[in-house]
Formats: structure tokens, C-alpha cells, sequence
């Protein structure tokens, strides 16, 4: 938490806010949590894009700040999932371009694996 009561990289991970003002204080300020990435924060960002509250550059920008920041860990039992997401959005110049049709796709995908999960941990 920064003198201010907020948490940058939390705030960034959850997309809780404006995003240039996330990014930016992401990148300059207090770097001692380790906030955790998961599952549900590509599917909440992704359905902003769905959904029309945000853009597919927006996500682009979002994935980048995410991708390098030093402090974020991410979720360990889906970490190839998630980085193969934050690799892939995060740099479409070498993938494809984030569309809508990529966005409902890594909500398949993702929305399913949380469903595997779920009907595990069921049994």
C-alpha cells in the first residue's frame, strides 16, 4: 500500500480503475505487494471487451503493464495458461490482432478451465 491507502499493482491487476492512471501509478509506486494473477482477472478483463466498456487496445495495453510488471505472480496451477494470455495479448504484433473474436475465445477457454476446476473439486 502507497502513502495515498492504494494498492498499484493490485488496483492494475483487477483493472479497478482508469488505466492510464493504473499503469502509471503500477509503474511508479510502492512496489512491496506481490499481488496474485489469475483466471478470473483475464475473464473480467476480457468480458470488458465484450461487453464494450473497454477496447481491444485497452486489453493490449492492460496485458502489457501486467506481463512486466515486476511484482505480479502469477496464479501457479494455471501459470502456463496465463502467461501463454499475457504473451499473446500483450504482444499481437507477433500473434494476431486482439478483436472481439479473440477476446470471446480466451473466454472459452478460460471460462472452461474454471469450469474443470470447479466440477473437480465437486468430486
Amino acid at each position: 500500500m502507497d502513502a495515498n491507502g492504494s494498492r498499484p499493482l493490485e488496483d492494475l491487476v483487477h483493472w479497478d480503475g482508469e488505466l492510464c492512471r493504473l499503469i502509471r501509478d503500477a509503474r511508479h509506486g510502492d512496489s512491496t505487494s506481490t499481488p496474485t494473477f489469475r483466471r478470473g482477472h483475464v475473464v473480467a478483463a476480457a468480458e470488458m471487451v465484450t461487453t464494450g466498456l473497454a477496447s481491444p487496445g485497452q486489453l493490449v495495453d492492460w496485458a502489457q503493464a501486467v506481463h512486466f510488471a515486476d511484482h505480479v505472480h502469477i496464479e501457479e496451477a494455471h501459470q502456463d495458461l496465463l502467461t501463454q494470455f499475457l504473451v499473446e495479448i500483450s504482444t499481437p504484433e507477433l500473434f494476431e490482432p486482439v478483436t472481439l473474436e479473440v477476446c470471446q475465445r480466451w473466454l472459452r477457454v478460460l471460462q472452461t478451465s474454471m469450469a474443470v476446476d470447479a466440477e473437480a473439486a465437486e468430486r
